[in-house]
């Protein structure tokens, strides 16, 4: 039996360990201890920081695994292209791994091959008054950002001088390597992609629809698929897109790129070595019908083949969240919601009693919905349908 390790044991790594599990793999899930749902599907646990490097390297080693991976996060991407180098298993080496976890090496190594991307400075935790010189010359509104960050943590969108210091000190609070990004905002139509990488070659970019919650924050809440841009423009997305990854030298994985659309010119955001969060590898596998996360796996393990599409189904999905931080008193449901001919997937994170935050970041979800339509737009409109019929009563 294979041996299987996955980094995270959070929500969006949840059904990639269920999977590994389905598919009668031996599957070790690396996390701090937590009220994490990932932990009681492993066959094995090891309660461990998924950034500690050597300490999950040392695991790695002594359980002789046959495959390492993640969804969803950045932050243990690294670790993992460490142990693709030490072990010499598949996947993004140690190199390409951290110019994807962390935002000033991947501007830099955009910016060096010439590809379309914001204007920016970077700067050190500390640095707030130069990197507030830096905010002016470019022109207000910028983009503050943490470096080494994820699930939009420590990312803001700053409008003047007067709210600059405390969007660099946010930043700075939630930045593991110390450095904080000022970049140009870009106002423009925001997009993304996942891309099949088996080996250096990318077999397949999926373009998507974002929404995105208002600012400051401009946190992804759900995605759609098929993109509404014109075919011509999908290709010059798909088109810089296996640039950026070619550049940066992600192998073998389903990579996460966010864009912006500007003047008809796609710009990229960022991208990481890791299949994306917030519903995409739903998305993708009922627009395919196939299993992404199966195919992530197989990736892992050297032995995936990406097969023509069977059909192409329009869907979308959306966050279920909190207008309000408290403790949940009561979570409504309706019947007619669970048995929606269009629903592919209703999940609900949290139970009476939890506390929950107002949303800001990935994290602070209440659950998912997924459904299917004749068109991305329809399927839009009926993930704002039934999220909105789900009742939430927080005190």
């Amino acid at each position: 039996m294979k041996k299987i390790m996955i980094l995270g044991a959070g929500v969006y790594q949840l059904p990639l360990i269920k999977k590994a599990r389905d598919l009668d793999l031996h599957t070790i899930v690396v996390s701090p201890q937590g009220p994490y749902p990932g932990i009681s599907y492993a066959d094995e646990f090891i309660e461990a920081d998924t950034t500690d490097v050597e300490n999950v390297l040392a695991h790695a080693r002594r359980i002789d695994i046959d495959a390492v991976l993640t969804t969803g996060t950045d932050v243990a991407v690294p670790t993992i292209g460490k142990i693709v180098d030490e072990l010499g298993l598949r996947g993004t080496s140690y190199g390409p791994s951290l110019i994807s976890m962390d935002k000033t090496l991947m501007k830099k190594c955009l910016v060096d091959n010439n590809i379309p991307t914001a204007r920016y400075f970077e700067f050190l935790s500390s640095e707030t008054s130069n990197a507030q010189k830096a905010a002016e010359e470019i022109g207000y509104p910028v983009m503050v950002k943490a470096s080494d960050s994820s699930g939009s943590r420590g990312v803001i969108k700053v409008n003047d001088n007067c709210d600059f210091e405390a969007a660099f000190s946010t930043a700075a609070a939630h930045t593991r390597n110390n450095k904080v990004i000022v970049e140009q905002f870009l106002d423009g139509h925001e997009i993304g992609a996942q891309a099949v990488v088996i080996g250096d070659s990318v077999l397949a970019i999926y373009v998507h629809n974002d929404t995105v919650s208002a600012p400051p924050t401009n946190t992804p809440v759900g995605h759609s698929i098929p993109c509404s841009l014109s075919d011509s423009l999908i290709e010059r997305v798909k088109k810089v897109t296996e640039l950026a990854i070619k550049s940066v030298g992600i192998t073998d994985t389903i990579v996460n790129v966010d864009l912006m659309i500007v003047d008809e010119t796609p710009f990229i955001i960022e991208l990481g070595a890791r299949m994306g969060a917030t519903c995409l590898p739903e998305n993708i596998s009922t627009f395919c019908d196939y299993d992404v996360y199966e195919l992530l796996l197989n990736i892992s393990m050297g032995s995936g083949v990406l097969n023509e599409p069977a059909k192409m189904q329009p869907n979308a999905s959306l966050l279920l969240t909190s207008e309000r931080t408290g403790t949940i008193k009561s979570i409504t449901v309706p019947e007619h919601v669970k048995n929606d001919s269009d629903l592919v997937q209703l999940n609900i994170d949290v139970k009476l009693g939890d506390y929950v935050r107002t949303f800001k970041v990935g994290p602070d979800r209440l659950g998912d919905v997924v459904v299917k339509g004749a068109s991305a737009e329809l399927a839009e409109k009926k993930a704002r349908k039934l999220a909105s019929e789900i009742i939430f009563e927080v005190n």
